[in-house]
């Protein structure tokens, strides 16, 4: 489900895109990155950047390998062709907590 650019503004506080779109090596699908506010607050806390961003995507499962630095600006970009998933409680809401949350 897409969401309207006027609904997006209202999103601002729970992250904030990085600077380029950015294009998965693999499957050459272009994609929006962004990082959870409250992620970047804690990062710029504790100075850990660039850091490792993880874009789940495709069919097969793949992930695209984001480094960060705290400009919000992606240095680096791999593929993880690997992907296991842990099959527990804590794992699984943690998967539709992010899946639900609305940008």
């Amino acid at each position: 489900m897409a969401i309207s650019s006027k609904r997006k503004e209202n999103y601002g506080d729970l992250k904030q895109n990085v600077k380029h779109m950015q294009v998965c090596p693999l499957c050459k699908e272009k994609f929006e990155i962004g990082i959870e506010s409250n992620t970047l607050k804690e990062l710029s806390e504790y100075g850990k950047f660039p850091y490792p961003h993880i874009h789940l995507h495709g069919n097969p499962l793949h992930a695209m390998l984001c480094y960060i630095d705290k400009n919000l600006t992606v240095r680096s970009v791999g593929v993880i062709n690997s992907v296991e998933i842990s099959r527990n409680i804590d794992t699984f809401q943690q998967l539709m907590m992010k899946w639900a949350n609305p940008y």
